[in-house]
């Protein structure tokens, strides 16, 4: 395998010495052996290539004597010389010197920084140190410990002309933010030419070396590829790898629904400013149903309804909102992991997921890293905080009163995802964070009741127990519209037991029982017309509750017009990744 794979290194790279170090900082006559050691894992790995060009990787227990590697070296060593000779013996012409097919293992020693002999008996763990230089016979390799390395590099798999590609990078002893890129585009064939001589594309720089890159309308019709070299911010930079994207840059949408919006968030909000974001998703787990397709979204141009698309719209409408903190619902694992947050996280945003029980979606919160730092995650499921926490000991018991709603209450996935973060440049300014996706159904009035007695209850416990009087921003799709219960009981602090809510699915679900809250909350984007656009029904469901003692409301970013939003008739459309629309404010600090 190794013959194979430095065969192939030397015509990408021109030398299996390429493979070990990338770009190289050592003079050209010493080769690079690269030891990889984690203090976590038991052994620890060597690759380097022996003087006869043959690549070797070892893997040595980290306790080992030293004296045993280099004995374990030295053999390899003496086998890769007796193989050479084996070939050069069939080479020659009958009748010549044979060559001898074995050969004395050659000397084999390890040297520090300063170049003293390291102890054969240093364990290898501690021998092996950054800058220190084996010598195999003759020939001498600098050691790079832990330099840094592509672990994963990934284009994503749709591409369109006006929106941002951001590559996923995953890297060992390196970050994302200190690693190169380069772009490339495929050479477009002149009339009449063919493709490159050697049978694959020819490649021509494309942009400058930016990790994330808008392909232009020109490019439409050619394919991609990223060149990364992984850095680690203190001038070492490992391997380069390359990726070319799977299919062809296509031609965008035109105008979207958020075109209009990015007007008004150009920019990050000042210092004193925090520019919050609501928005739910649709889960492609919901969007990619039948049900979906034929019943919930016919008007919908299936291709509109792809994930792949979707994610496109959806990483340009985020970033160019510029957020300072971004509450997401209907999140799929996958799309977190594997597109928002290596998208967000290259515009500055650090991102938390929270999935919900049994189930593919949950909640993500993301917030602008150089603004602020996570200070600690409280999330609960609420069926689960609400039979095991004491805090909501006497809610439970009043609830057991009507089994048929605890029961339903229990069954619920629902969850709460709450952060607490500390300003980056004033740490006396502490903001609770909380993001949830109430129960959806429409006759669900009454369990919604109970989740949000749970969740601002076990707020109330983080900002008033744990950090006393800090503000709260509560993000989410309440599936409450504006004359229900559950905003009611939010805006007000109360709801009577005799409220039509608690009757929402019939007299044999009937839930009596007075609710209380101490917060003083206000809708910060106000009773919109609607936030959630379908053939079906339109309302307003989603908010970001502020604490009105501590926060103010500078400007709301308008949402898009009636017309914007009805021309492919409802949502989600090709210029709309959602069924929802997202809520964007900036806030101040009082």
């Amino acid at each position: 395998m190794w013959r194979r794979l430095r065969s192939a290194l030397r015509r990408l790279r021109g030398s299996p010495a390429a493979f070990l170090g990338g770009g190289g900082r050592l003079p050209a006559a010493m080769e690079r052996a690269v030891v990889r050691c984690v203090p976590s894992e038991p052994k620890l790995s060597l690759r380097f290539v022996l003087p006869d060009g043959s690549a070797k990787h070892m893997q040595r227990d980290q306790a080992e004597p030293l004296g045993r590697a280099l004995a374990r070296i030295a053999t390899n060593a003496a086998k890769g010389h007796a193989k050479a000779a084996k070939k050069s013996k069939k080479a020659r012409a009958e009748g010549g010197p044979a060559g001898e097919a074995a050969a004395a293992a050659p000397a084999v020693r390890l040297f520090s920084r300063d170049g003293e002999a390291v102890a054969e008996e240093v364990p290898n763990a501690a021998a092996w140190q950054d800058g220190a230089v084996l010598q195999i016979g003759e020939a001498r390799y600098r050691v790079e410990r832990n330099p840094p390395a592509l672990t994963e590099l990934q284009l994503p798999r749709s591409l369109l002309a006006g929106f941002p590609v951001c590559p996923k990078v995953s890297a060992e002893f390196a970050a994302p933010q200190h690693c190169l890129f380069r772009w490339y585009r495929e050479q477009r064939p002149a009339a009449g030419v063919g493709a490159a001589g050697d049978g694959g594309p020819a490649w021509v720089e494309a942009a400058a070396a930016e990790r994330v890159f808008t392909p232009s309308n020109a490019l439409v019709g050619l394919r991609l590829k990223l060149r990364c070299t992984p850095g680690d911010g203190a001038q070492r930079y490992g391997p380069p790898r390359e990726v070319e994207s799977s299919g062809p840059v296509e031609a965008g949408p035109g105008a979207c629904t958020f075109d209009s919006r990015h007007l008004y968030t150009k920019k990050v909000c000042g210092e004193g400013s925090i520019r919050a974001v609501s928005y739910n998703i649709l889960a492609d787990t919901y969007a990619q149903t039948e049900f979906s397709r034929t019943v919930l979204y016919p008007y919908c141009a299936p291709y509109a309804l792809e994930l792949d698309y979707r994610q496109n719209l959806l990483k340009k409408e985020l970033a160019g909102y510029s957020a300072d903190l971004i509450c997401l619902q209907e999140v799929d694992k996958s799309v977190f992991v594997d597109s928002l947050a290596p998208a967000l996280d290259a515009f500055g945003l650090e991102g938390l997921f929270r999935i919900k029980e049994k189930q593919h979606e949950g909640l993500a919160t993301f917030y602008r890293r150089d603004k602020f730092s996570l200070l600690s995650q409280h999330d609960i499921a609420f069926s689960e905080a609400l039979l095991s926490d004491p805090l909501h000991k006497e809610l439970c018991d009043k609830l057991a009163e009507y089994p048929l709603v605890q029961e339903k209450v229990l069954q619920r996935s629902s969850v709460l995802q709450v952060s607490v973060l500390q300003s980056t440049t004033d740490p006396s300014r502490k903001i609770c964070v909380a993001n949830t996706h109430l129960y959806w159904h429409p006759k669900g009035g009454n369990i919604r009741l109970i989740q949000i007695a749970v969740a601002l209850s076990h707020i109330k416990h983080v900002t008033c127990d744990l950090y006393p009087s800090i503000p709260v921003i509560f993000c989410g799709d309440f599936n409450s519209t504006p004359s229900s219960g559950t905003y009611s009981f939010i805006n007000s602090g109360g709801i009577a037991e005799d409220h039509e809510d608690w009757v929402s699915n019939g007299e044999e679900e009937r839930c009596n029982m007075p609710l209380s809250h101490s917060f003083k909350l206000l809708s910060a984007c106000g009773e919109p017309a609607y936030t959630n656009y379908v053939g079906g029904f339109h309302g307003c469901l989603d908010y970001i509750f502020i604490d009105k003692n501590a926060l103010e409301v500078e400007q709301v970013i308008p949402l898009p017009s009636h017309e914007e939003v009805t021309t492919h008739q409802a949502l989600p459309s090709v210029s709309h990744p959602s069924d929802h629309i997202a809520l964007i404010c900036d806030l101040k600090w009082k």
